[in-house]
């Protein structure tokens, strides 16, 4: 594969420790071994480690005391003078999720034909990411839930999973009963939102207390993001206060990424109630450790075999579900294997990378600026 003389990637964080966007950092590591030069602008920038042909730009966060207008005004002032400096030159131009940064920028990508592609997995279409998908070259997205938007813009890569990191702890003994464990370890991991449906997962657990034999704990890892989601999150611990489970489920609050690959290899089960339809990509690092997983999510119809995937969101369902799969030998390596086949890292990036290309980049019907 060619390499790129110079790529800019734009993101919200460079931060492998970030709890929500921590896996980037490696899909950004990979890119930049693909350019001779690269330059990162970023809302904000944590623990990194890159190579000295890799610069880490920043156009800041709210300032303490700083009128929200006036800050707003600043990042964008900031944001407009480092996209002056690197964009041009640039091969590739390579935005992260955030279609507000096209938007942002497009007074520097309009009339080049310089190559601007967004990543983009969520299921909201806004008129932001409308416009969006007009100025820029190329969409890639993990899955056609992912990018609801008709486009001839969108290529489908699935996720890229680190499955370095994300892999069975290889000294933990397998076991395919429960005699050899104290109890069955679930753990569900994300942004503690109504859209994940926990209640859902902790109605379930108030079903196994009353139904089943099997001893289980649940550990949920995540921390609210916005004012609901700290109202929601305040919700369920009340819920398991009220049905007497506090001492069985435990709300871990958000970890650093890096933590989660070490945190997923002492658990059995993954549960994810979500119903986005989005990839997401916890439940591919489940089972990239080798976690028997149960989701609901319609993203993993087509991707699980059936005896893992939840078409019924219902509790009756996933409590009936847990105890079915219990005793399944771990780790899984067959689930493991979807990942490293179809959604591992190096692959992914390589594939995105190649799009990146300008050799590629001529072989588009259309212009990255055809408003």
């Amino acid at each position: 594969m060619g390499r790129m003389k110079k790529l800019v990637i734009v993101a919200q964080a460079v931060d492998r420790d970030d709890s929500n966007l921590g896996a980037f950092y490696h899909w950004f590591r990979l890119l930049a071994d693909r350019a001779d030069e690269t330059h990162i602008i970023a809302k904000c920038a944590g623990t990194s480690e890159f190579s000295s042909h890799v610069s880490v730009h920043t156009f800041g966060e709210d300032g303490e005391g700083v009128h929200p207008l006036r800050a707003k005004i600043r990042r964008l002032m900031k944001f407009w003078e480092l996209c002056a400096q690197h964009f041009a030159g640039a091969d590739a131009i390579f935005f992260h999720q955030i279609p507000e940064f096209v938007l942002a920028a497009s007074p520097f990508l309009l009339g080049r034909r310089t190559s601007a592609s967004l990543w983009y997995a969520h299921g909201a279409v806004s008129w932001r990411l409308r416009l969006a998908e007009r100025i820029v070259y190329t969409i890639f997205t993990s899955s056609e839930a992912g990018f609801r938007l008709p486009s001839k813009k969108v290529i489908h890569l699935g996720q890229a999973i680190n499955t370095d990191l994300f892999k069975p702890i290889s000294n933990r003994t397998t076991t395919d009963n429960l005699q050899a464990t104290t109890s069955l370890r679930m753990i569900s991991v994300g942004r503690i939102s109504s859209v994940k449906h926990y209640e859902t997962i902790i109605a379930a657990c108030v079903i196994l207390r009353e139904t089943s034999k099997i001893p289980w704990t649940l550990t949920i890892i995540g921390g609210p993001l916005t004012l609901g989601d700290l109202a929601y999150a305040e919700k369920l611990r009340s819920l398991a206060q009220e049905k007497g489970l506090a001492e069985m489920i435990h709300f871990a609050g958000p970890r650093p990424y890096s933590d989660v690959p070490a945190l997923l290899g002492g658990y059995d089960m993954f549960l994810n109630c979500s119903r986005t339809g989005s990839l997401d990509k916890a439940v591919l690092e489940a089972m990239a450790c080798g976690l028997t997983v149960i989701t609901s999510n319609m993203g993993y119809r087509t991707i699980l075999p059936s005896a893992y995937f939840l078409p019924d969101n219902r509790p009756e369902a996933l409590a009936d579900r847990i105890v079915a799969l219990a005793g399944e030998k771990r780790p899984n390596a067959a689930l493991r294997d979807i990942v490293m086949r179809d959604h591992a890292l190096g692959p992914t990036i390589d594939r995105m990378a190649g799009f990146l290309m300008p050799s590629h980049q001529v072989e588009y019907p259309y212009l990255p600026h055809s408003l």
